[in-house]
């Protein structure tokens, strides 16, 4: 396989066109789940420039390492193509997601060679977090955390002079009774910060330890669950002062914003106390 040579890139083309066409299903289905109004993967559609992106960053070292096809990949692209059509048949869309990844891995091999599926492994497996979870877990996750945040939120309601009361998943202070709903759950901000977290030590100094870019990862779980109360507390507060039309327009109009974004300073904060002013050079 000559490299850059017109008839790889032909090869290339063609398999791409098969694979588009052979999950295009699963692609609309993704699409259908990235677009719904209470989505928790509207990150969903930038996973794929971020995983090119990773790709791209490996340039240097791809270049140096021979094209060579690698017919031990069929040991796992075939297992992925079957397990794929298997949840196409049955209409799960999860499943055939995380197979379209594993196809991608199993294309990179048998293709491209191992070495390249190697230096590759973190770009492709990034593509896992493209694929939205099984709806009945989301809900289910959705709800605990909801009432977890009203009871974190009346603590710190109650710490700061406020007389607050939760019941079930309402928190009642003098005057007015706010509903923590399924957008002020935290699980949304949850799962885009972790996979922001994913991404984010990619980017961190070659000479970072393995242990410091799994404490980022960890930590971004509190994080998210941090802004969320902050988030529920202001809320709170701005209803009680300025009625319930303040605060419905708060969280319709930007909070979940303002929730990522001081998600995002507490993250960076602790990415520059673990790895201080490294250079990655």
């Amino acid at each position: 396989m000559p490299r850059l040579a017109a008839p790889v890139w032909i090869t290339l083309a063609v398999i791409v066109g098969l694979l588009l066409r052979l999950f295009y299903p699963t692609f609309i289905w993704m699409h259908e789940r990235f677009s719904a109004y209470d989505s928790f993967y509207q990150h969903g559609w930038l996973i794929p420039f971020a995983c090119a992106w990773l790709i791209w960053q490996k340039r240097e070292a791809l270049a140096v390492i021979p094209l060579k096809a690698d017919l031990r990949g069929l040991i796992l692209l075939i297992p992925a193509m079957f397990l794929h059509l298997v949840a196409l048949r049955l209409q799960v869309g999860f499943v055939s997601g995380f197979a379209f990844v594993f196809t991608v891995w199993g294309l990179f091999w048998t293709c491209l060679g191992f070495k390249v599926l190697k230096t590759c492994r973190f770009a492709t497996l990034f593509l896992l977090f493209m694929v939205p979870l099984p709806s009945i877990l989301l809900i289910t996750a959705s709800f605990k955390m909801k009432l977890f945040a009203a009871t974190l939120a009346t603590h710190v309601l109650q710490f700061i002079g406020m007389e607050a009361v939760r019941a079930g998943s309402t928190i009642h202070v003098p005057g007015i009774s706010v509903i923590v709903d399924d957008t002020c759950s935290g699980l949304r901000s949850l799962i885009s910060l972790i996979t922001l977290a994913i991404l984010w030590i990619a980017l961190l100094p070659k000479n970072t330890s393995m242990a410091k870019k799994w404490i980022l990862v960890v930590c971004a779980v509190p994080i998210a669950l941090f802004a969320n109360i902050v988030r529920i507390v202001v809320l709170v507060i701005l209803s009680a002062v300025y009625g319930p039309g303040v605060a419905e327009s708060f969280i319709h109009g930007g909070s979940g914003f303002v929730v990522f974004i001081v998600a995002l300073i507490a993250l960076t904060a602790l990415s520059r106390l673990l790895v201080g002013e490294q250079v990655d050079d």
